[in-house]
């Protein structure tokens, strides 16, 4: 069985390896989104007011 210690580090790096994917990930998702964006020449618009309900927009 292995030791807390080392349990301790081994989850310290999968955490680290998860944030870096999420990361890169979501850069992946917005590199698309502008992709996509620009094919079919939505402007920022056109997604005024789409944000889910409750959340709100920022402020100016």
């Amino acid at each position: 069985m292995k030791a807390y210690l080392e349990l301790k580090a081994e989850k310290e790096a999968i955490e680290k390896q998860m944030e870096d994917a999420r990361k890169n990930e979501r850069k992946a998702v917005i590199k698309q989104v502008r992709e996509l964006c620009k094919e079919f020449k939505i402007t920022a618009g056109h997604l005024k007011g789409t944000l889910a309900e409750g959340r709100k927009p920022k402020a100016k």
